[in-house]
C-alpha cells in the first residue's frame, strides 16, 4: 500500500513539475523576448524585439534624450513674407538669430528672440503628439503682438548636407499695423545652426 500511495504521490509531483515547466517556458512578459535581455528602457519606455518603444517625448537607443533636445541651441533665420495683406511686404527678407532653450518637459521649448525682437522671449513651443517634427508655437502671454494661429510647420529637422540640420517652418501672423489696422502675415522660416 506504501509503494502504490508513494507511486501517487511521485506521478503526482512529477505531472505538477511538467505543467510549471511549460508553463513558464511558454509565458514571457508583453513586450520582453530573448532579444530584450540586457535592455534597458527609460522613461517608462519598453523593449520589443531588442529595442526600445519609447513613449512620447522621448527618443534614442534607451528612451533617455528628450525629443526636444534636437532643437536646443542658437539658429541662425532667414525669413521671407510669403503671404500679407500688405502686397509691397510680400518678398522682404529678414535675417536674425533665435535661441531655443529646454523648459521642464520633454515635448516643450522656449524661443527667444522670435522674428528678432528681443521682447519675444520665452515663446513656448509644444511638440505635435502625433508627430515630432510639428510644433505650434503659444504666444497668448505677449501683450505687445497677438498671433492668431501661429503655428510652426512642418518644422521639419533634416538633413540638408551631411553636416547641417536645418528647421523649415511656416508662421501665420495677426497684429495691429502702423496704421492701427490688424495685418496678417505669412512667413517662411529657414533656420540654420549658427556657427561662432
Amino acid at each position: 500500500m506504501l509503494t502504490k500511495r508513494g507511486s501517487i504521490l511521485i506521478a503526482a509531483i512529477g505531472a505538477i513539475f511538467c505543467l510549471l515547466s511549460v508553463a513558464y517556458v511558454s509565458c514571457t512578459k508583453v513586450g520582453s523576448s530573448p532579444a530584450c535581455n540586457g535592455v534597458i528602457c527609460q522613461n517608462g519606455g519598453y523593449c520589443k524585439k531588442g529595442l526600445c518603444v519609447c513613449p512620447a517625448g522621448y527618443d534614442g537607443y534607451n528612451c533617455a534624450t528628450p525629443v526636444v533636445a534636437k532643437y536646443f541651441g542658437t539658429w541662425d533665420v532667414h525669413q521671407t513674407v510669403i503671404g500679407s495683406d500688405t502686397v509691397s511686404k510680400i518678398g522682404k527678407d529678414s535675417l536674425y538669430t533665435v535661441f531655443l532653450k529646454k523648459t521642464a518637459t520633454p515635448t516643450t521649448f522656449f524661443m527667444d528672440n522670435f522674428l528678432g525682437n528681443a521682447s519675444y522671449n520665452d515663446l513656448l513651443c509644444t511638440l505635435d503628439s502625433l508627430n515630432s517634427f510639428n510644433f505650434a508655437l503659444d504666444t497668448a502671454r505677449d501683450f505687445n503682438m497677438w498671433y492668431e494661429h501661429v503655428n510652426i510647420r512642418p518644422g521639419t529637422i533634416g538633413v540638408m548636407q551631411a553636416d547641417k540640420q536645418t528647421i523649415n517652418a511656416n508662421v501665420i501672423i495677426r497684429y495691429v499695423n502702423t496704421t492701427h489696422n490688424w495685418q496678417v502675415d505669412t512667413l517662411r522660416m529657414i533656420m540654420t545652426p549658427h556657427h561662432f
